[in-house]
């Protein structure tokens, strides 16, 4: 009886687990994609960083570096394009999302589950616009921001 119910119990883990870690990796391909966008004058990190969050514990520590370079590449991809946004480039919460998934960690139930459920409210928000930013670079023109007119190579022939 207890058996049946230990394996029914660790069948269900397993499966979150791996949907928990499918969904993880869409995320940091979409962090991936939105540094791919950037100009290579423009990155503070390489795009296949991101995928060293997978490491336990490291990426406690490294959620913060990550969050702040993604930033700055961001924002210096958009005022290189002459298409400056509002706002702080994600760097606000990229903070926060690291500072709860590093009091998530903390051995308190209470501090845990708070801390776990704003890490995955925060999560949401900065995977949508992370998506609505790489958007943004995708519709804008590359190099110095100004507008193209054709891709037509015989247009002054």
């Amino acid at each position: 009886m207890y058996g049946d119910m230990l394996l029914t119990l660790g069948i269900f883990v397993f499966i979150g687990l791996a949907i928990g870690i499918v969904i993880y990796v869409f995320y940091l391909k979409n962090l991936q994609d939105l540094l791919k966008e950037c100009d290579q004058s423009n990155l503070q990190m390489p795009p296949v960083n991101v995928w060293l969050m997978f490491i336990p514990f490291f990426s406690i520590v490294y959620a913060f570096i990550m969050y702040s370079k993604i930033s700055e590449s961001v924002k210096r991809e958009f005022e290189s394009r002459n298409a400056s946004q509002s706002g702080d480039y994600l760097k606000t919460l990229g903070l926060v999302l690291a500072i709860l998934g590093a009091v998530s960690v903390i051995p308190i139930d209470a501090l845990k589950g708070i801390a776990g459920l704003g890490s995955l409210v925060i999560f949401i928000i900065y995977w949508v616009k992370a998506a609505e930013m790489k958007n943004k670079l995708r519709s804008l023109p590359k190099g110095d921001g100004g507008v193209k007119l054709s891709d037509n190579p015989d247009l002054l022939d």
